[in-house]
């Protein structure tokens, strides 16, 4: 046998991204207030632009 044969093969390790969250672990009711409040403002301001542009 050749020393090409008698070489070991690599092994190529492949590493996997940790995914991040960026959300709080405890996502409770004064949490989700303040999102859906942030969202029903986000829709008047967007509703206000629309009437004004009419």
């Amino acid at each position: 046998m050749s020393k090409r044969n008698k070489k070991q093969q690599h092994v190529i390790e492949v590493v996997k991204p940790t995914p991040s969250v960026d959300a709080p672990t405890a996502f409770g009711f004064e949490e989700m207030l303040s999102e859906l409040e942030a969202i029903v403002a986000q829709a008047q301001d967007r509703l206000a632009e629309e009437a004004e542009t009419v």
